[in-house]
């Protein structure tokens, strides 16, 4: 069984981003809350109902990465996705025909993370590499690929504004201590009607934009509205990479 990918209009995530969104925001820093900010949802309460939204039935997903750095060659690796939320997500990483190159194996089990990995030819079990490790020479971590992020703990909620025509809540959070991660803080755009990601900036120690990932298009799996399109721009190492998300099916149903 195949699913229709479902893309917003002009005004929507997949607008191309506007001129205001193409320069680097404020430094992450504590900002007070005003009397509007008071009356924002709670950080946990935002984070629940975004990572709701996450399909709430096994599927598999295909597609592509495609990179494109500021100079030298374009490439292009395959995707595998199987995501069993809340509990397990697997992705595999392949050559441009797919012949597998890499696979990760996120594991939550009450707020407790764990990694299975498998790399070489034929692919066996190795250590698991650290989340702000780039994949196979793309401008893509293991940190972007698992948008990690969303479920470190805290932050605080700075406000609300448009993002791309959207209407949004804005989240800052900081890296866990102790953890690696491509970024010390995370400032994040929610949808507020429907509570999708449509933004993330990565941000070092020294405040300074380091990631810039843009949600460009969304699928409908049935009643479950996910990622299609996302676009990750290592501004360090000037590389961009699209994780375009070709094919979906349901657990149990065939490969198209």
């Amino acid at each position: 069984m195949k699913f229709r990918f479902m893309v917003c209009g002009l005004g929507s995530v997949v607008a191309v981003l506007s001129a205001a969104a193409q320069t680097n925001p404020a430094p992450v820093e504590a900002v007070a809350p005003t009397a509007a900010v008071a009356e924002l949802p709670s950080v946990d309460t935002l984070m629940a109902s975004l990572l709701a939204r996450l399909p709430s039935k096994p599927i598999r997903l295909s597609g592509d990465l495609l990179t494109t750095p500021e100079e030298g060659e374009k490439s292009r690796l395959t995707i595998s996705i199987q995501l069993r939320y809340p509990r397990e997500a697997t992705y595999t990483i392949g050559d441009a025909f797919g012949k597998p190159l890499e696979q990760l194996t996120v594991l939550r089990d009450n707020g407790r993370v764990s990694f299975l990995y498998l790399t070489g030819d034929p692919m066996r079990g190795a250590p698991a590499p650290a989340l702000d490790q780039i994949i196979q020479n793309t401008g893509l971590s293991w940190m972007d690929l698992t948008l990690g992020f969303l479920w470190w703990n805290g932050g605080q909620i700075i406000g609300q504004e448009e993002n791309r025509g959207q209407p949004c809540y804005v989240l800052d959070r900081h890296a866990p201590i102790g953890g690696k991660a491509p970024y010390a803080s995370v400032r994040i755009w929610v949808d507020k009607r429907v509570s999708m990601l449509l933004q993330a900036h990565g941000y070092d120690k020294l405040a300074n934009l380091t990631r810039r990932m843009s949600v460009k298009s969304f699928k409908q799996i049935n009643h479950d509205w996910m990622i299609k399109d996302l676009e990750v721009e290592d501004l360090s190492r000037q590389i961009t990479t699209i994780l375009r998300i070709r094919d979906a099916v349901a657990a149990g149903e065939p490969t198209p």
